[in-house]
Formats: C-alpha cells, sequence, structure tokens
C-alpha cells in the first residue's frame, strides 16, 4: 500500500475539508469534516504513515582496533540492502567483551540489538540465530596465534597428542573453549585485548586459536603493539563450526529482515560474489597455505542438530 508522510496527509486534508458529501439521509446538512478527523482516517488507511521504516542496528565494538569487524558490517550492509530496508548501523561507544554481549542481547536492554558469534546450543537457545554461516563455516578452520620463538616447538607437532602438550588460550565466554577442551587441548581465559601481550610476553600460555579469516589480520593490527606474535606455520586444527548473527529472542522483526536478505543475495549471486572477492576473504586464502599445512580434525558435539542440517550450499567446499 502506498505510504504517505505527515507533511502529505495534512495537504491532502486541508485540500479535501469541505468538500467531503455527507450520506444520502443528511445530504441537506452537509458540514466540513474536522481537520482531525481526516487525519485519524487517512491513518487508518496508510498507517505506515505514522510509522519509520528505517531499522536501526546497534552494534558492540570488542576492541579499540575494530578493523576485524569490517567484513561482518559490509556483510551486514549488503543484508539489509537485499532486503530493501533504509538502515542506521551506529557502534557502542566502550569495548565489549563477549560475555557482556550475550548479557546485552538475552536481557534486550536496548543498548546493543545485534552481533555475530561463534553458535552452541546454548546461544541457540538464549538468543534468536540468524542460521546462515557468516563465514560459510571456515570459522572451523583454525590457525594460531603463537610467539616467534615457539615456531620451532609447533614444528614438531604432528597429531592432535603432540598438540595437547601446549596450552592455549581463548576468550571469556567464547564458545570455541567446550570444543578444544572436549578433545583434550588446555585452555585459560582472559579478555582478548589481553591475550595478545599475553603471547607477547609468553606469559603462561602457548597459542591463540584463531579462524584462518582472523589470525594474520589480527597479527597485522597487533604487531607494533607486540612485535613477536606471527601466525604459526605448519598447522591447520579443523572442526565444524558456525557464525550466526544473533539478536534477541524476540527480535522478530529484525531477524526475519536479514533472513531475507540472505535468501535474495543468495539467489542472485551476490552474497557469494561479495564474500570471494573481499580483501579480507581473499588475503585469507592467501595467507594461509591450507594445503601445505598438516590438519588435525577434532569433533564438535556441540553443534546444534538444526546448525548440522543447514544445506552443504551455504558451507565453503560444496
Amino acid at each position: 500500500m502506498l505510504a504517505m508522510s505527515h507533511k502529505e496527509t495534512s495537504k491532502l486534508a486541508e485540500k479535501n475539508a469541505g468538500k467531503i458529501p455527507g450520506d444520502k439521509m443528511n445530504a441537506g446538512h452537509k458540514k466540513p469534516l474536522a481537520l482531525g478527523t481526516i487525519i485519524v482516517c487517512l491513518w487508518f488507511v496508510f498507517p505506515s504513515a505514522s510509522l519509520s521504516s528505517t531499522v536501526e542496528i546497534k552494534l558492540p565494538i570488542t576492541s579499540q582496533n575494530n578493523q576485524r569487524d569490517t567484513f561482518q558490517i559490509g556483510m551486514l550492509k549488503l543484508l539489509l540492502k537485499k532486503a530493501g530496508v533504509d538502515y542506521k548501523i551506529t557502534l557502542a561507544s566502550e569495548v565489549y567483551s563477549q560475555a557482556r554481549i550475550i548479557h546485552e542481547l538475552k536481557t534486550g536492554s536496548g543498548r546493543i540489538n545485534l552481533y555475530w558469534m561463534g553458535t552452541s546450543d546454548e546461544l541457540e537457545r538464549d538468543l534468536r540465530p540468524i542460521r546462515f554461516p557468516v563465514y560459510r563455516g571456515l570459522l572451523g578452520y583454525r590457525v594460531f596465534i603463537i610467539n616467534k620463538q615457539d615456531q620451532i616447538r609447533f614444528d614438531k607437532v604432528n597429531s592432535l597428542k603432540d598438540l595437547q602438550k601446549f596450552i592455549g588460550i581463548q576468550g571469556i565466554g567464547w564458545t570455541d573453549i567446550a570444543i578444544l577442551e572436549n578433545s583434550g587441548l588446555s585452555q585459560l581465559t582472559s579478555r582478548y585485548t589481553n591475550i595478545f601481550k599475553m603471547i607477547n610476553s609468553g606469559d603462561r600460555v602457548d597459542y591463540f586459536s584463531r579462524g584462518i579469516s582472523e589470525g594474520n589480520v589480527e597479527v597485522n593490527s597487533y604487531q607494533n603493539q607486540y612485535p613477536d606474535l606471527t601466525v604459526e606455520k605448519k598447522i591447520l586444527l579443523v572442526y565444524p563450526f558456525a557464525m550466526f548473527f544473533f539478536t534477541n529472542s524476540k527480535n522478530t522483526a529484525l531477524a526475519e529482515i536479514l533472513e531475507k536478505g540472505f535468501h535474495k543475495a543468495y539467489q542472485d549471486g551476490s552474497f557469494l560474489q561479495f564474500f570471494y572477492n573481499h580483501p579480507h576473504i581473499k588475503g585469507m586464502f592467501e595467507q594461509t597455505d591450507m594445503r601445505n599445512r598438516i590438519r588435525i580434525d577434532i569433533s564438535n558435539p556441540f553443534l546444534p542438530p538444526k546448525t548440522m542440517a543447514i544445506p552443504k550450499q551455504y558451507w565453503h567446499g560444496s
């Protein structure tokens, strides 16, 4: 139905005031309807006239250097465009840990209303997932950020048993922790920004497991501050995993907008074009050299059944 602005509605009301005929029984007593009555009537005919059509996306930031999020924000803009909505994206003024992001989304505080995270049974139960893998499953392909001096130690790793002798670290509340620990890979936890300092100083931990889309970006971002960081050159750890956009469980409107955007972007080919031509993804494949790494596969018993049932077309390698 055609939407009208408040200004257009008022003009139409003024134009027609005094010209609307009465019914047949009162033909001899024609009186102009009041302007307020006209506007009320038109509101029922054109209800969208009083509603804003702009979708507001409120995102947290997870580090002072937000470069690693440019890919997801670019994808988000593509989805909103394909869904055919006007939108406004704002970033929080302070850094959020993932644990706090989950809490804010779960409670529906209004400070943030969307973020992307590796999925789990708990997240899908407490929040509303938009069940399309943001990284096409590549988040489950992992490389390690290590101290440069430790490469010689990792050169001796040829199996999961060898890797179990090392100590890893993950961010507080991250879903990867249970997956790694399930395969006997010991993990400590810390705030995201503190992890790089710990790896650089060799403080209690040996590696930081990252998606192949993340490792090199993060090392480059923190290189000046922590010059001993590097991406380990030999190992590729692989497990089934997906990153989704999540919103509050009751935010059906936003979820359906993004789902519509995903469907349209896949149907017209723009999603795959964006994905495989984005500098972030192209650089990931160029820098990781996956074919020449020792691949270690582990299971992910925490992947929800609905996620496991996602059609192959939405995963890399299909």
